[in-house]
């Protein structure tokens, strides 16, 4: 097999050109589509979690980080199996049929009609997409690398370099932008989304990938393993701990010294330097633990607020993108303009100073982020509290009607088509309370009210019947606006339906009584009876909570809409000091960081930091779950 040539053989089977490798177009090409289906999966996850398997907003976060944690582990793993087991392109070749497995169960798990369980099957999903990519991505980029002749094609290896890391950047961008649309913009299954659909692209993505992958096989170079020298690092230190433990007086000026002559004095010395390295690093996982929450709890941020810029709306999963926009633009900024000026006045000079600045951009960041979210706070709903019941009781008669309680003081005056709230009725598990009912158009009567401890119960009074409903007053997790319809019995329900004057369709038929509560789509509406608009103008905003109550005298219509909780209004406009902010802090401190190990590594060593440097990303994601534990109540 290809595997056992050596560089030496490679040379002398491939004849060297000045021109670029044309397995190495197909290698950026299989890039380009992992990233895009990543991206894909990844944009949506957070609110798929919370909308769809309704997980609630702390423990779809732990899930997310922990997802995010695994990718960023498991290129360590795909980095041993790829030197010690199958070589490069076996692995990534067995990797890319996990990887679209993995997909494909997600897809199949968003479809809301199938009777699996779904929550059990996201998991496994997200555990072989996270060992797919994680895989991947070590062995792509050491794969086409092996693909040019070196030195002759030195300067051609620089340039794949860089056209590489915009190959992650790129699609990325795109996918952060095409997933949400794909997401709310096409309905499948009977439902307001579809997140089958990105999963579904992602899933195909990979396998138009493995063809490609595989067609180019008789032209790839395949370059004999070196060996892992992340186990030999890791056996090394262990051999010298063991050998501290065991010997009570040692010999040796320092404790690697007893791993000789196990393992050569070079490469003993090289050992020792990547250790003083990696204690620099300890603080760094922060960082991460920051930087990770743009697509988690920056995504739920961004639900509870308004979209719209001017005729453009935002949705909250496409936040992302403008981090990653403000990168690319960062990048070669900075590098053009910004370091050379700091440089010239001895500011900046080297890059710890680098990073350590973008560690407190970061900081303020999510300081911008904790002023916006103390800004927006006030628009949530008042939710019902232990010892506490809400109550609101709707009119829908044509008449005014006067309610009466002695026992908690409540004396007031319904109008026709209006309500009545109480959201601070005490109770005590279920509480009777009575009503004095009275109005022109009804008779007058005693009603006794059953509320329940930390809920919402509201009462419709059609005629001279009362209905009892349980009121869900919360935000929809899916950001959509909530309504609710109350018709009375004077109502024709044969013909009537709520009109979406945007889409041009009908939303929803309407019946009589009342109505579960729907999730709508934001947008102007109608209501028509057939042919005939009976109201208009009925504006329903997303993060909105609505009733409708209709009613019939004699043959016109009356309607009213009710905001039970109001919809988002603080503009997403706030969030972007802080996004900009992030990616500045990005680029000072995790370009300059991947820069300073590739330096600083021993040259025997190098992948073992790099290694390092993915963990100390997984280690500030089990941050974020440790911490969001914590402070989960």
């Amino acid at each position: 097999m290809f595997e056992s040539q050596d560089n030496n053989a490679v040379q002398q089977a491939k004849p060297v050109t000045h021109r670029f490798p044309k397995t190495v177009i197909v290698v950026l090409l299989i890039v380009v589509f992992e990233r895009f289906s990543f991206s894909l999966s990844r944009a949506v996850l957070t609110l798929y979690l919370r909308s769809k398997l309704d997980y609630s907003e702390e423990v779809a976060t732990e899930i997310y980080h922990m997802f995010t944690t695994f990718v960023t582990f498991s290129p360590v793993v795909g980095a041993i199996l790829a030197d010690n087991y199958f070589g490069k392109f076996k692995t990534i070749l067995y990797i890319m049929f996990i990887y679209a497995a993995g997909n494909i169960i997600l897809t199949v798990t968003a479809v809301p009609n199938i009777e699996i369980p779904k929550r059990i099957c996201s998991i496994i999903g997200l555990f072989l997409i996270a060992l797919g990519t994680g895989g991947i991505r070590p062995c792509i980029s050491a794969f086409g690398g092996d693909q040019f002749i070196l030195p002759q094609q030195e300067k051609h290896l620089t340039l794949y370099f860089s056209i590489l890391y915009f190959n992650i950047c790129i699609p990325t961008l795109v996918a952060k932008t095409v997933s949400p649309i794909l997401r709310s913009d096409v309905y499948c299954f009977g439902d307001k989304d579809c997140y089958s659909l990105p999963f579904g692209v992602s899933a195909l993505i990979i396998l138009i990938s493995i063809i490609i992958f595989v067609s180019a096989k008789n032209w790839y170079i395949m370059r004999k393993s070196e060996g892992d020298k992340v186990i030999r690092f890791v056996k090394c230190i262990l051999l010298g701990v063991r050998n501290k433990v065991l010997r009570k007086k040692s010999e040796h000026q320092n404790w690697l010294d007893s791993t000789e002559p196990t393992y050569d004095r070079g490469f003993i010395q090289d050992v020792r330097k990547t250790i003083s390295i990696l204690t620099m690093f300890i603080a760094l996982p922060m960082f991460w633990a920051l930087l990770d929450q743009l697509g988690s709890r920056w995504t739920l941020q961004a639900t509870k607020m308004d979209g719209r810029f001017g005729y453009i709306t935002i949705k909250p999963d496409q936040l992302p993108v403008f981090d990653t926009m403000f990168i690319l633009i960062l990048i070669p900024f900075t590098q053009q303009y910004v370091y050379p000026f700091l440089t010239t006045r001895s500011i900046l000079t080297n890059p710890l100073h680098k990073l350590t600045l973008g560690g407190v951009l970061a900081a303020l960041a999510f300081v911008f982020s904790g002023i916006v979210e103390i800004y927006i706070k006030p628009t949530y709903p008042v939710l019902p509290e232990p010892g506490f019941s809400q109550l609101r009781i709707y009119n829908g008669n044509p008449c005014s009607i006067s309610i009466l309680n002695d026992q908690q003081n409540i004396m007031y005056t319904i109008p026709s088509l209006s309500h009545f709230t109480n959201k601070q009725m005490n109770v005590k598990n279920t509480t009777e309370v009575r009503f004095r009912f009275d109005g022109s158009c009804i008779e007058a009567k005693d009603e006794i009210f059953s509320l329940e401890d930390n809920m919402a119960i509201s009462f419709f009074i059609s005629g001279n019947n009362i209905e009892r409903f349980k009121e869900n007053v919360d935000k929809s997790k899916s950001g959509l606006p909530v309504v609710r319809f109350l018709l009375t019995d004077h109502i024709d329900t044969s013909n009537l339906s709520l009109f979406n004057e945007i889409h041009k369709e009908v939303e929803v038929y309407l019946s009589a009584g009342i109505s579960s509560q729907m999730e709508v789509f934001m947008a102007e509406y109608t209501i028509r009876d057939g042919g005939n608009i009976i109201a208009r103008e009925i504006k329903m905003d997303n993060g909105g909570v609505y009733n409708i109550i209709m009613e019939k005298v004699d043959d016109n219509y009356e309607t009213n809409l009710i905001t039970i909780t109001q919809p988002n209004s603080i503009t997403m406009a706030w969030l972007l000091p802080q996004l900009l902010m992030i990616a500045m802090a990005e680029v000072l401190f995790a370009i300059t960081g991947s820069e300073f190990i590739f330096k600083e590594a021993p040259k025997s060593l190098k992948s073992v930091m790099t290694a390092a440097w993915l963990i100390i990303e997984a280690i500030g994601n089990i941050i974020i779950i440790v911490i969001t534990r914590i402070f989960i109540d």
